[in-house]
């Protein structure tokens, strides 16, 4: 039964290909009655719901049946099993030219795809200059999309998509293919069209603009759901994983001691808080880090640490020559603590990188990546964005004048 506050409802949604490996083996088992394809189930019995006016991102890697689903609610697809409700009318963006003729006009397509999206011949014409002025496409409008670049074919269709005024946006990372000015202008848009109460399906890789538009995210895992929840939660959990399969593709084995006679220094261990890793600390905990090298000549080196999130780039990088430390030196095992007092990360998976740079800084000995630590936010804070939360203060110092 189609709940009354909800827009969309997906129950127990499948959705099976069947894979020939030669076009003509479709014909041959048509014909013959012989089994000659192989089914790839891209969605395994998807269930959810959305509440009117709600924005919920799609996130999860390429294959994992996002794209599938996204279809069957604009109902470009059908679903094998399962049943879809949707409540109001869908303007959706999924490949680039869908719905466009390459031939038509973009003056042309606005009129074919506006059609397509429900509206009459005088509701478009009403439309016809918003739609245009958003896009900006100048003359460009009035020549054939084959001629359009990505970019191009992407402005228009966003603008007729959303001039429509539609009751549910769908979007496919088509913003991904639009200059950063653009992309902001869009975003403009979806977060007007949240704000007066329009149910919007936002699907990207760019997990920032999944936090900044979406208060909540599905997480879509070898087309199953696989978290569903409050949108940083469920784009942290999404990252660390992104994160674990890097770290396995590219494990480095720790040296062993034979042939280490090459190396000047080699980094032996690290512990974060005296453990060997993982852990968890809450927000605003200690960290410890604790490095034992061991040095196999006399060249002076130096020690550097760098914090960093989901193996991403580094957040904070600290090096004792830049703190006016003097330099280590001489044979044998050593070992340095580097401790971070109410440590201000945002939740989220990291790790610290260990470094051992000669006296010029230039040259690497060694480095070693710790254990992951994970960093669990107070239950209050569902909305946080960024990874410091930095000490800060506001102070209106003055405020526009009343109406």
């Amino acid at each position: 039964m189609f709940a009354e506050m909800n827009s969309i409802e997906i129950q127990n949604v499948t959705k099976v290909y069947r894979l020939y490996r030669k076009p003509v083996d479709r014909l041959k088992e048509a014909l013959f009655h012989k089994k000659l394809h192989h089914s790839f189930e891209s969605l395994k019995g998807v269930t959810f719901s959305t509440g009117s006016g709600e924005s919920v991102g799609i996130v999860g890697e390429n294959g994992a049946g996002k794209s599938t689903l996204l279809k069957i609610l604009a109902g470009v697809l059908t679903p094998t099993s399962g049943e879809v409700f949707v409540r109001g009318r869908v303007a959706a963006l999924l490949e680039l030219g869908t719905g466009f003729h390459p031939e038509f006009t973009g003056r042309q397509n606005i009129y074919l795809n506006a059609a397509l999206l429900g509206l009459d011949q005088e509701q478009i014409r009403d439309k016809e200059a918003a739609i245009i002025d958003f896009a900006e496409l100048g003359p460009f409008i009035d020549h054939p999309i084959k001629t359009y670049s990505s970019g191009m074919a992407m402005r228009l269709a966003f603008s007729i998509a959303t001039s429509v005024n539609p009751d549910i946006l769908v979007i496919d990372e088509a913003l991904s293919v639009g200059d950063h000015y653009f992309q902001q202008k869009c975003i403009d848009r979806m977060l007007s069209f949240r704000d007066r109460g329009k149910t919007i399906l936002f699907c990207s890789h760019n997990t920032y603009a999944v936090n900044l538009l979406c208060t909540r995210a599905i997480w879509i895992d070898r087309g199953a759901i696989r978290q569903d929840g409050v949108a940083t939660h469920v784009t942290a959990a999404y990252e660390d994983c992104l994160r674990t399969k890097t770290d396995a593709t590219a494990a480095e084995e720790t040296p062993e001691l034979k042939g280490n006679e090459n190396k000047a220094v080699l980094i032996r261990r690290m512990k974060l808080n005296g453990d060997p890793g993982p852990i968890t600390l809450s927000y605003r905990n200690d960290l410890h880090i604790e490095l034992e090298l061991e040095s196999f000549d006399d060249r002076p080196f130096w020690v550097a640490m760098g914090i960093r999130r989901n193996g991403e780039r580094f957040w904070h990088v600290v090096n004792m020559a830049h703190d006016h430390l003097e330099p280590m030196q001489g044979k044998g095992p050593g070992k340095i603590l580097l401790s971070y007092p109410s440590l201000p990360l945002l939740h989220g998976r990291y790790s610290v990188v260990g470094f051992i740079l000669d006296q010029s800084g230039l040259h690497c000995h060694h480095r070693l990546e710790s254990a992951p630590f994970t960093i669990i936010p107070p239950d209050r804070w569902t909305d946080e964005m960024g990874v410091l939360a930095l000490d800060h203060e506001w102070k209106i110092l003055e405020a526009p004048a009343s109406p």
